[in-house]
C-alpha cells in the first residue's frame, strides 16, 4: 500500500488569508460600527440642530417686528412690551430616561412676545387676515386658523427654520398678542483665533 497523503502546503500560501476572509472580515467590521452608530442614536435621540443663539434671538425679534407691522394696526394699538424669553430643552432618546428632569446644558430655545393696546374685533380679524396672507406669500405653513365669537388664533409654522409664531386676541379687551418661538438649539461651539 502506497501513501497517498497530500503533501502539505508551504506555510507561506497558508498564512495568507484568502478573497474571502478578507471581505467577510471587513463586512463584520462594517456591521460592528452601524449597529454601534444605531446604538448610539436610539440612546441619544435626534440631535440638536447648532446655532448661535445671539443670531436665534435676533432673527425671532425681527419676524416679530414684521409681523407687527404686516398687521398694521391702529395708531392707538402701539407695541405695549416685548420680552424675551429663553426656554429649557431636554434630553432626546433613550437618554432621556436617564435625566428625565434635567434640562441638556448647552441646549435652549428662545421665545419673544409682544402686545399691542387693546383693539376691537374687526380690527383684529382684518390684522390677522393681513398677517397670514403676508406671511404664506413667504413661505410660511398655517398650523392653527381658529375664530369664536371672543377670540381668534392664527399659529403659523416657517419651514427650514422650525420657528413657530402665534397672533391671537381674546375679546375687546385684550389686545393683540404676537409671540415667536424657536425650537430647541444647541450652542454653536465657538472657534478662538
Amino acid at each position: 500500500m502506497t501513501d497517498t497523503a497530500a503533501a502539505p502546503a508551504p506555510a507561506s500560501e497558508s498564512r495568507r488569508p484568502g478573497r474571502r476572509g478578507i471581505v467577510l472580515s471587513a463586512v463584520a467590521i462594517a456591521l460592528t460600527f452601524a449597529a454601534f452608530a444605531g446604538l448610539q442614536r436610539l440612546w441619544a435621540g435626534e440631535p440638536y440642530r447648532e446655532a448661535d443663539p445671539r443670531a436665534e434671538v435676533t432673527r425671532i425679534q425681527d419676524t416679530a417686528r414684521r409681523a407687527h407691522d404686516l398687521m398694521a394696526l391702529p395708531e392707538a394699538a402701539r407695541l405695549d412690551h416685548e420680552e424675551i424669553d429663553t426656554g429649557d430643552c431636554y434630553y432626546r432618546g433613550m437618554e432621556y430616561w436617564a435625566h428625565f428632569d434635567e434640562s441638556q446644558p448647552g441646549v435652549n430655545s428662545f421665545h419673544t412676545a409682544w402686545a399691542a393696546e387693546p383693539v376691537t374685533r374687526t380690527d383684529a380679524r382684518t390684522a390677522l387676515t393681513r398677517l397670514r396672507e403676508r406671511l404664506i406669500a413667504d413661505g410660511w405653513k398655517v398650523r392653527d386658523d381658529r375664530s369664536g365669537q371672543d377670540f381668534l388664533t392664527l399659529r403659523l409654522e416657517r419651514p427650514g427654520t422650525e420657528d413657530t409664531l402665534v397672533a391671537d386676541w381674546y375679546g375687546t379687551r385684550s389686545p393683540v398678542r404676537l409671540a415667536v418661538y424657536t425650537e430647541c438649539v444647541r450652542k454653536r461651539p465657538t472657534v478662538s483665533p
